[in-house]
């Protein structure tokens, strides 16, 4: 039975509406997709109408029914018309759909892109990051493009020395300018039979002879030591009896004269090395070089509280104050009072002052008091001997008071102290002085530098002077 014009537009327009649908539902759902499907069913609807129309004018069969044809022609067309109605009406639908599935994307787009573009900054922070290091290393890749500073020259603590055979010494070297680049030399000597040098400056005495040490520059600096190696002398202690023999009593008077000393210094008693068995020095630079060449035993076993540019004052320092110059003891930094307490001695030689004096006479005064008040609360049974300050070479004035006219004003000033307080004064400067209150030449080791502290002459008759008049 056929169906009529109306009802075949009805289904084409109900397949086209599930078309469309069909069509919205999809995975992609784009705007392309929607238009080809209502023009898909665009093309339907057209022809089912065209085909109606046509069989509602052309049926031969039911002409004899035009008004019905007529009638279905109009309702066909009523229904294309209604069908486009509806399908510009999808159209619209699907096109919003298909906008709004858009913007969706591109929010989502917009979106997923900022989040990668945080991932990727994070990325590029933590990079930078590890990378830190390596930027902190540029400020030496800088440094190391500075300018060269040459060397301009090199001195040595000692100009001559004399050692015993078997003894050992150390010279020092200074480089100028202090910030020259390369501090590299060499110690070179021209007799390996009787000395011999390691890379410290140390020096050992093999044979009995002389010769020549030179530290050489980089570029070609030089300076030069003479060195004497002597046999050391067996030494009489005049406080022991001497026995003599026969022979020796039967001598003629004059041989006895001539073994007698030769100046009233030798008169007094002469104690051995060993007296200093039980005596630690307390000092500053000065006796730091007093220490080196006591390592060949000529103080026994004393100790050594010293350190380069210790002073009365700064003695008193806390240990945790910043600059402190505390001295060590076994390795360990400790204030003075403490260290003469830790290594048991009976005996304290200090010779303190040097870096006062510049202060003021009475501040160095000052200091000395309350150094020694400490020593004695810690350790009430030491006997405190205080050496002298030694003058400068007459060249030589360090500041406006550090100077020897106010090193022999402290002096002076220290004896009192001793006087009043039962110390023993020393007075060191008088076996080293040129006569004049300067300190002689020869018995300077750095008199191109600082012109104050000993050369190896120096420390000999400083440790000499002290085995005659500490007893």
């Amino acid at each position: 039975m056929k169906k009529s014009t109306a009802e075949k537009a009805a289904a084409v327009f109900i397949a086209a509406v599930l078309l469309f649908s069909l069509c919205g539902c999809g995975a992609e759902k784009n705007e392309s997709s929607a238009e080809k499907s209502v023009q898909n069913s665009s093309e339907a609807v057209a022809a089912v109408a065209e085909e109606s129309i046509e069989e509602a004018s052309g049926n031969k069969e039911d002409s004899q029914l035009p008004e019905t044809a007529e009638s279905s022609a109009e309702k066909a067309e009523s229904s294309v018309q209604e069908a486009s109605q509806e399908e510009s009406s999808a159209v619209e639908e699907i096109s919003e759909n298909a906008e709004s599935s858009a913007e969706e994307e591109k929010s989502k787009a917009q979106e997923s892109s900022k989040e990668e573009e945080k991932i990727r900054t994070q990325e590029s922070s933590s990079e930078q990051s590890s990378q830190q290091p390596q930027q902190s290393i540029e400020p030496s890749r800088t440094e190391s493009s500075a300018p060269t500073v040459e060397v301009t020259g090199i001195t040595l603590s000692d100009s001559s020395i004399t050692l015993y055979k078997g003894y050992n010494y150390t010279i020092t070297a200074q480089l100028m300018p202090a910030n020259a680049t390369d501090r590299n030399f060499t110690w070179n000597w021209s007799d390996d039979n009787v000395i011999s040098v390691n890379s410290y400056g140390t020096v050992t005495a093999k044979a009995v002879g002389s010769t020549v040490i030179t530290a050489k520059t980089t570029n070609n600096k030089t300076a030069s030591c003479q060195v004497q190696v002597i046999e050391k002398p067996v030494q009489q202690q005049p406080s022991q009896p001497v026995q003599q023999s026969s022979q020796s009593v039967q001598q003629p008077e004059a041989s006895q004269q001539q073994s007698k000393p030769a100046t009233p210094e030798l008169t007094g008693t002469y104690v051995g090395s060993a007296w200093f068995d039980d005596a630690v020095f307390v000092g500053d630079s000065v006796s730091v070089k007093l220490q080196y060449y006591a390592e060949n035993g000529c103080l026994g076993n004393a100790d050594f509280l010293c350190a380069v540019s210790l002073g009365y004052n700064n003695s008193l320092w806390d240990l945790n104050r910043r600059g402190n110059v505390h001295p060590l003891y076994q390795g360990k930094k400790v204030t003075v009072d403490e260290g003469v307490r830790l290594c048991g001695k009976k005996k304290v030689f200090i010779m303190l002052g040097m870096n006062d004096i510049g202060t003021g006479v009475n501040y160095a005064i000052n200091g000395m008091q309350q150094l020694t008040d400490r020593i004695l609360q810690k350790s009430p049974d030491v006997q405190i001997y205080i050496q002298s300050v030694t003058p400068l070479l007459k060249t030589i004035t360090r500041s406006d008071k550090l100077n020897n006219y106010n090193v022999a004003k402290f002096n002076e000033a220290a004896r009192k102290v001793c006087d009043e307080r039962g110390f023993i004064f020393v007075n060191v400067a008088e076996a080293v002085d040129d006569g004049n209150g300067n300190l002689l030449y020869e018995n300077c080791g750095d008199p191109g530098y600082m012109g104050l502290h000993f050369s190896y002459a120096g420390c000999s008759k400083w440790v000499d002077y002290l085995k005659r008049h500490v007893a």
